[in-house]
């Protein structure tokens, strides 16, 4: 009798043993210990976290208005902070459903081509550029040349010797400073991209192939 209650016991034992044995998923990194050992915790409580280097991605903010076209899998260049200067491959993996009505801003998750050697630090800034498709071909003006007179956007134009707003209709805008026109400018017009000062209808204006270096 006493052997077979102590069979039991030692199974019993065994049994709970084999259910305190933390078992990873996932091959990974542990990043973060929540519990040394002989630590009581209690059911549902983080003990370990892992991160699998294979699912590394960069949590990005964009801005409502200047992110028409995102979507999954659009090219993109990756500066890491501690690489400056070194430019990474990676892809748009994932474009949040829910935006951040707070900052306005659309949220969106990059993830690289090849994972860098060695692993960036979790939690590191990162600059990300992402090549949207092409647009159609339309005019485009320096952004510098687009001004507001009077509650009106537009551009000055010279037409006849004279100055003249043009009220313009504005798209998308690239890392050079150019802006798509889509109605109120065509190819071939004159338009203002500099003046020392405000100008109106009546300036008296003076056209240079360049503006002068200074000193």
């Amino acid at each position: 009798m006493y052997t077979t209650r102590s069979r039991a016991e030692r199974e019993a034992l065994t049994a709970q043993r084999s259910n305190l044995l933390l078992v990873a998923e996932v091959d990974g990194i542990v990043a973060v210990r929540n519990a040394d050992p002989g630590t009581t915790v209690v059911a549902g409580q983080s003990v370990v976290e892992l991160i699998d280097p294979a699912t590394l991605w960069i949590n990005t903010r964009f801005d409502q208005v200047s992110a028409h076209g995102l979507r999954t899998g659009l090219p993109v260049r990756i500066v890491l902070r501690s690489r400056a200067g070194s430019e990474l491959p990676g892809r748009v993996l994932l474009v949040e459903p829910l935006a951040d009505a707070v900052t306005e801003e659309m949220l969106a998750k990059i993830a690289f081509d090849r994972l860098p050697v060695p692993m960036p630090s979790i939690g590191e800034l990162a600059e990300v550029t992402v090549s949207l498709p092409a647009l159609a071909a339309r005019p485009v003006v320096p952004n510098a040349s687009v001004q507001r007179v009077d509650g009106t956007l537009g551009v000055w134009m010279v037409r006849d010797g004279d100055l003249e707003l043009v009220p313009v209709k504005l798209g998308a805008t690239d890392l050079d400073g150019n802006v798509q026109v889509l109605e109120g400018a065509k190819r071939g017009d004159q338009v203002v991209t500099y003046s020392e000062r405000a100008l109106t209808t009546k300036s008296r204006i003076h056209v240079v192939d360049r503006l002068k270096q200074a000193p």
